[in-house]
């Protein structure tokens, strides 16, 4: 198994053999990867927010869910 160093290595091996005219897109590329990274992150930090909702909460948000949901649609029709 490659560790992870070696695979850096094997990366920066890679990019110093890139032409010039194609590092701008490689930036690019790397910038992008990095906010999808970023994002997942955000996104999971919302997990187990719920965890501990008190119970009457919760059913009155599910029990409300479709009504909620049609009123904020008109919102946006209107």
């Amino acid at each position: 198994m490659i560790s992870d160093s070696q695979i850096r290595s094997q990366i920066i091996r890679q990019i110093q053999r890139i032409p010039p005219e194609k590092l701008k897109e490689l930036e690019e590329f790397i910038s992008n990867l990095d906010q999808s990274i970023t994002k997942k992150a955000k996104i999971l930090s919302f997990a187990g927010a719920w965890l501990n909702i008190d119970d009457s909460v919760f059913n009155e948000l599910t029990e409300n869910l479709i009504a909620n949901r049609l009123k904020n649609r008109r919102r946006f029709d209107d």
